[in-house]
C-alpha cells in the first residue's frame, strides 16, 4: 500500500511540474511575441516619421526654390507731386498766437501747404511749444523784432538788440534754430538798416489789410480780387478773423492752381537769390 501511494505522489508532482513548465513557457511567448510587437511599432514609427520628415524637407526645398525664383518686387515710393505753374508765399506777422495758430496750422497741412511766421520775440518766449508746433509742420520761423518798434527812427545799437534777441530765444527755444529773414515792423527801413543788417528784409506785395477790417470775408475777398504768381501775402495770426479767412483762402488759392510755400522755398522756385541788407516786395 505505502508503495501505490509514493508512486501516486510522484505521479502527481510530474504532472504539477509539467503544468507550471507549460506556464512558464506560454509566458515566455507572450512575452516574446509583446517585445516583437512593440518593436515592430516602434519600426513603423521610425519608418513613417522618417518618411514624414522627408516630405518636409522636401516641401521645404521646393518653396525655397520658388522663394529664389520668384522676382523680388520693390515698393514703389509715393509719387511727390509735381510743383503746380503758379506759387505764392503766406506770411503771418507779430505771433505766435496761442489761439489762432492751430487752426491756421491745420489748415496749412490738410492742403499740403507751407507758410512764413514773423514772430515777435517777446511773444515766443512763452509760447515755445507753439514754435515747435509751427516748424513741425514743415513752416518758417522768421524775425519781426523783439516787440516791434519802428526800427527805421532807432539808434542802430537798439535795432541790433531788437534782432539779436529774437534770434538767441528761438535759437533756444529750437534747438539752434538760426532765422535768416527780417521783416522790419511797419515796412519802415532806414539807409543804416540797408547797411548793417545781415538778414534779407522781406516787405509784402498784397496787403490783406486783416489788421483794419478784422473781417474773415473781407480778407479772403482781397486775396481773390488781387492774388498772382509770386505774391508775398501779407497777414497777422493774433487775429481770430483771420485764422477763419484762412479755412477759405487756402483751398481757394490751391484750386486755382497755387502752391503755397514759404518766404524761402517761394524764392528758390523763383531762382531769386536773397542778399543781406536788401529788401523784397515779392519773388518776380
Amino acid at each position: 500500500m505505502s508503495g501505490r501511494r509514493e508512486y501516486r505522489k510522484r505521479q502527481r508532482q510530474r504532472r504539477q511540474s509539467e503544468k507550471l513548465t507549460m506556464l512558464l513557457k506560454g509566458s515566455v511567448a507572450v512575452a516574446v511575441v509583446l517585445v516583437l510587437v512593440l518593436t515592430g511599432v516602434k519600426i513603423v514609427s521610425t519608418v513613417r516619421n522618417h518618411k514624414e520628415q522627408k516630405q518636409i524637407e522636401e516641401a521645404l526645398l521646393q518653396k525655397q526654390k520658388a522663394a529664389a525664383e520668384t522676382p523680388t518686387i520693390e515698393a514703389t515710393p509715393a509719387p511727390t507731386p509735381a510743383p503746380k505753374d503758379k506759387a505764392v508765399a503766406l506770411t503771418f506777422d507779430d505771433g505766435p498766437s496761442r489761439d489762432n495758430d492751430g487752426t491756421i496750422l491745420e489748415t496749412l497741412q490738410a492742403n499740403g501747404a507751407h507758410a512764413t511766421f514773423f514772430v515777435l520775440g517777446n511773444r515766443a518766449r512763452v509760447d515755445g511749444d507753439i514754435m515747435q508746433m509751427i516748424t513741425g509742420a514743415g513752416c518758417e520761423i522768421a524775425s519781426h523784432s523783439w516787440d516791434h518798434p519802428q526800427l527805421s527812427k532807432l539808434k542802430w545799437k537798439k535795432v541790433k538788440s531788437q534782432i539779436d534777441r529774437t534770434d538767441k530765444i528761438v535759437a533756444k527755444l529750437l534747438n539752434g534754430y538760426e532765422i535768416s529773414l527780417l521783416r522790419p515792423p511797419y515796412g519802415s527801413i532806414s539807409k543804416t538798416m540797408r547797411k548793417k543788417i545781415k538778414k534779407p528784409m522781406i516787405l509784402w506785395s498784397l496787403d490783406t489789410e486783416d489788421w483794419k477790417s478784422r473781417n474773415a470775408k473781407k480778407v479772403f475777398n482781397r486775396v481773390k480780387k488781387e492774388v498772382k504768381d509770386g505774391d508775398i501775402i501779407l497777414m497777422h495770426d493774433i487775429h481770430p478773423e483771420t485764422a477763419q479767412a484762412v479755412k477759405k483762402i487756402v483751398p481757394w488759392l490751391s484750386e486755382q492752381g497755387y502752391d503755397m510755400l514759404t518766404v524761402s522755398e517761394l524764392m528758390a522756385r523763383k531762382g531769386k537769390n536773397l542778399e543781406e541788407g536788401k529788401a523784397y516786395l515779392d519773388a518776380n
